[in-house]
């Protein structure tokens, strides 16, 4: 699991957020956030699903900690995150 410790950490609701911990893998599920209008709205969509977290938070996430979960997100539906899983024989 990727972890992306934020440089700027939130308090949401009554809980601090000091990291968001991103899942080993995305889903087919996880796609539909391309359904979304906007690039800044279908990361914000991809990065709450890869998290499990509310997306309320990651509207609030500097822009600097929301960029580096973008790297984050990018690499788990990269095309070279799924040529791994194909099978060429």
């Amino acid at each position: 699991m990727a972890k992306l410790t934020l440089k700027h950490p939130l308090t949401f609701g009554k809980k601090k957020v000091e990291e968001l911990t991103f899942r080993d893998y995305a889903t087919a599920e996880d796609l539909l956030a391309f359904d979304e209008r906007g690039p800044n709205r279908q990361t914000i969509v991809l990065i709450a699903n890869l998290t499990g977290t509310d997306e309320s938070l990651i509207k609030q996430l500097h822009v600097d900690d929301y960029r580096a979960a973008d790297v984050i997100a990018s690499k788990l539906i990269s095309p070279e995150a799924t040529e791994k899983n194909v099978d060429e024989s």
